[in-house]
């Protein structure tokens, strides 16, 4: 049997000492057809504080670039550059940024009936990341063996109008 690696488990000791506050999805009201393209209206040049509690609470829906299957039960949000991807439903056991600027970055992992979790970064020109979302579940043997769940990728190309992002 192996260990999880170092890195795995000291970012989901991270994703769990958060703040409660930013696991809170927007309220539930808006159909998915109500998601504004990210490109619609990209965000400006400012560097802005994280978005407060209220703030996320008062998110309008984006559009991602691109996505698949495993994105399904994920929903993204906007405020000001600040983006949040927040999943129901899909036992997130860690979450790494595999690539990329990590600055910024923040998880969250319910330890609740959600079974859900989010990662927030800001979207500015010139960014790139990966971002990889594990879950998992015992075997057989009662072992437990992670698997990759989701990937979110960001990049804010200099000659581009707006961010790509996609999550599969």
């Amino acid at each position: 049997m192996r260990a999880a690696p170092l890195h795995l488990l000291a970012l989901v000791a991270a994703a769990t000492a958060s703040s409660p506050a930013t696991a809170q999805a927007p309220p539930a009201g808006a159909a998915s057809s109500d998601a504004v393209p990210l490109d619609a209206d990209p965000p400006g040049t400012e560097k802005t504080k994280t978005p407060s509690f209220d703030e996320w609470s008062k998110a309008r829906k984006v559009r991602l670039t691109r996505t698949g299957p495993a994105a399904a039960p994920c929903t993204a949000y906007r405020v000001r550059e600040w983006l949040k991807v927040r999943c129901m439903g899909t036992r997130p056991h860690a979450m790494v940024v595999l690539g990329g600027d990590a600055a910024e970055v923040s998880f969250w992992i319910d330890h609740d009936e959600r079974r859900g979790g989010e990662v927030q970064f800001p979207l500015r020109r010139g960014d790139r990341r990966v971002v990889q979302i594990w879950t998992g579940e015992a075997d057989e043997a009662g072992v437990f063996k992670p698997r990759p769940a989701l990937v979110i990728q960001e990049h804010w190309l200099e000659d581009r109008a707006a961010p790509t992002v996609t999550a599969m």
